[in-house]
């Protein structure tokens, strides 16, 4: 019997129908090991696959795939095209692959392992012959990324979806879970979905959005939390931006931050953003539990330099430091800068700090490295002297209290430092007061005008007395020889008689003596300064004892004479142990008045100023003058007749003098 022509067309399909695909699998399934070798040399892993399957609708099936630790599928089902059959070749027209795990590495480069397999692979078939023609299609369903992200932390997806378009991949997920650290702080993320535009080769994203999101971020033992995050990059070449609020009992405070890759920049913005959740990798004494920040912060990173940009305030933070104050202060300012932190200086262009009526800029730049060199440049705004006062903290103000000021006041002040200049040219300080201050009440808790009579004094050690004219201690300054109070003013404050209470001068050259020594070795301090230090505050190197300080000898200048000043300082300044005062000092040390002593005499009480304690030790020790307390009792011979108080024939009958202490003084107390 013969078939006709329909009859043999309608045979060779069905026997095609039934073979092919059985052909497909025979085909696939005898080179399977081949295939696997082949596969790894193209990826550079090795391939596992363990079984292959067809079935009638001319389909293969590879099941339990693996490359290597970085990929493994449950199946991969590719749509084989037919005609490559019939020409004895293998082409998949869609493939779909079910499951897949995707486990990878990435650098700080953003390069990853992922990345470099599909470099490699699309290498190898840019380069290799024949037909083997474009897979129309490629689906990805039901899979689990899991990122491991250098110097960030780990990023999993669930249910990654994958759709091929004209210039890539379409991606979507379900979860997206981030976790990250870098010590001390910790940040956890978790987002109910994603999705992003994936360019390949290069594996770059094009486009990201991810939403329905919460997380945390912790600092020691304090966690942020926060709520609504959004994240997302919605333009091929724009910002990575995300969007949170954080929650501040029960209030949604907004946060934002931008990254971007283009510019190498991160910008962060916020509205009353708490921020005692950082409390634990704050510095020590910057107290954040009650502080909240406005504004924004912008950092770029240039060429040669990090460009920092900030414009906010914040209220609520506390300084508690031994440097600043005995107690916490309570700060609110607003802050504006622009700076520059480069391998070799470091430059502000602009640092405005406003507090109350107080507004302050700094300008300058300082050189990184030795030796030191710099300028920096401060303004005050002139503002009412009233409002100034107030707007200092209460535990800065301190014995300020209750004065009562009227005027305006401002200034601007220059300090240049170059360290490479010879040993007295290393800093120059420049200043500028605008403006003027009246006083319409002085503080009754250090009125400067008790310094004019006897009055109770609290001793450096202290001790208790009552200093004052008419005391059997006080000495008045006619009382005493030229060469004694001369001998004071030169070695402590030579510019004593014609300054205001300040010698910017010495200031600087104290200055410039603890740099060049990289510790506090001198201070700055003027006779004047010195003075109220002892009569009125407290002697710790804080901020507000130097602000306080200020104000008061500023009102002890315009109150009593400089003789006066001077007086006072010589009947309260400590000589040696329990030792007050140039009265009893004399006969401490040499068991004469003070108008019995003679140049080498005065020389040694005023060389004791900087150090009474231990010098008067070594001296015990020694059994008379040490080495090291000569030569400060030289120095200030030097300065005395460098001022005029003794001329060249007294300073070397000086300098030959011998001392010869009382013994008393010489045994230990």
């Amino acid at each position: 019997m013969f078939f006709t022509g329909p009859h043999r067309i309608l045979i060779a399909t069905a026997v095609l129908a039934a073979g092919v695909p059985l052909g497909a699998a025979q085909w696939i399934d005898a080179r399977r090991s081949d295939l696997t070798d082949e596969l790894g040399t193209a990826a550079g892993v090795p391939v596992r696959i363990v079984t292959v399957d067809a079935d009638l609708t001319g389909s293969v099936r590879l099941s339990d795939v693996a490359f290597g630790e970085l990929i493994a599928a449950d199946s991969i089902e590719a749509s084989v095209a037919l005609d490559s059959l019939l020409a004895g070749e293998l082409r998949a027209d869609e493939i779909r692959v079910s499951g897949p795990r995707v486990s990878l590495n990435v650098g700080v480069d953003g390069d990853s392992d992922l990345s470099r397999l599909v470099h490699r692979l699309a290498r190898r078939r840019e380069s290799s012959t024949g037909s083997a023609g474009r897979v129309r299609r490629i689906v990805v369903s039901s899979g689990t990324l899991t990122a491991r992200i250098a110097g960030v932390g780990e990023l999993t997806a669930h249910g990654v979806e994958l759709v091929p378009d004209a210039d890539g991949v379409r991606v979507t997920t379900g979860r997206v879970r981030i976790a990250g650290a870098t010590h001390p702080i910790g940040v956890e993320l978790a987002f109910a979905r994603s999705a992003a535009e994936l360019s390949l080769p290069s594996m770059k994203f094009r486009r990201v959005l991810a939403v329905g999101g919460t997380g945390t971020v912790s600092a020691g033992a304090r966690t942020i939390a926060l709520r609504e995050v959004a994240a997302g990059r919605l333009a091929p070449a724009g910002a990575l931006e995300v969007r949170a609020a954080i929650d501040d009992a029960g209030i949604a405070r907004p946060v934002s931050l931008e990254v971007s890759p283009h510019d190498l920049s991160v910008t962060v913005r916020g509205d009353r953003v708490p921020l005692r959740g950082l409390a634990a990798i704050a510095p020590r004494g910057l107290g954040l539990d009650d502080a909240r920040a406005t504004g924004e912060l912008h950092i770029r990173k240039g060429d040669r330099a990090i460009e920092i940009t900030a414009d906010g305030s914040f209220d609520g933070v506390s300084l508690d430091h031994r440097s600043l104050a005995t107690e916490p202060i309570a700060v609110t300012a607003t802050i504006r800068t622009t700076l520059s932190i480069a391998p070799d200086a470091i430059t502000v262009q602009r640092l405005g700090i406003d507090t109350g009526a107080i507004h302050t800029t700094l300008t300058g730049w300082v050189r990184r490295g030795s030796p030191a060199s710099g300028q920096v440049d401060v303004e005050l705004a002139s503002a009412p002297c009233a409002e100034l006062l107030a707007s200092l903290p209460a535990a800065i103000r301190g014995p300020l209290d209750g004065m009562v000021l009227d005027g305006s006041l401002g200034g601007r002040a220059r300090l240049t430092i170059d360290l490479a200049a010879p040993t007295g040219d290393g800093t120059v300080l420049t200043t500028e007061v605008l403006g003027h201050c009246t006083t319409l009440a002085e503080p009754p808790a250090a009125d400067v005008m008790a310094l004019t009579r006897a009055t109770p004094h609290v001793f450096v050690d202290g001790s208790r007395g009552i200093v004052g004219p008419g005391e059997e201690s006080w000495f008045d300054l006619r009382q005493m020889p030229t060469r004694l109070h001369g001998a004071f003013t030169s070695a402590e404050d030579g510019r004593f008689w014609d300054h205001g209470g300040f010698d910017v001068q010495q200031i600087a050259r104290s200055l410039e003596i603890d740099l060049r020594e990289r510790r506090l070795a001198r201070g700055g301090s003027t006779i004047s300064q010195q003075l109220i230090k002892n009569a009125f505050l407290t002697h710790r190197r804080t901020l507000d004892r130097k602000l306080q300080e200020a104000v008061l000898t500023w009102r002890l200048e315009a109150r009593l004479e400089k003789k006066q000043i001077l007086e006072r300082y010589l009947n309260i300044i400590e000589l040696g142990p329990r030792v007050f005062g140039v009265g009893a000092a004399a006969k401490h040390w040499f068991g004469v008045t003070p108008r019995g002593l003679t140049v080498r005499q005065a020389a040694f009480l005023a060389a004791l100023t900087s150090e009474p304690t231990s010098m008067a030790r070594r001296v015990r020790r020694h059994g008379g003058l040490d080495p090291d307390s000569a030569e400060r009792v030289a120095t200030v011979l030097r300065a005395m007749r460098r001022d005029g108080v003794i001329d060249t024939e007294e300073y070397e009958t000086a300098r030959d003098d011998g001392l010869h202490f009382e013994s008393s003084a010489l045994r230990d107390h």
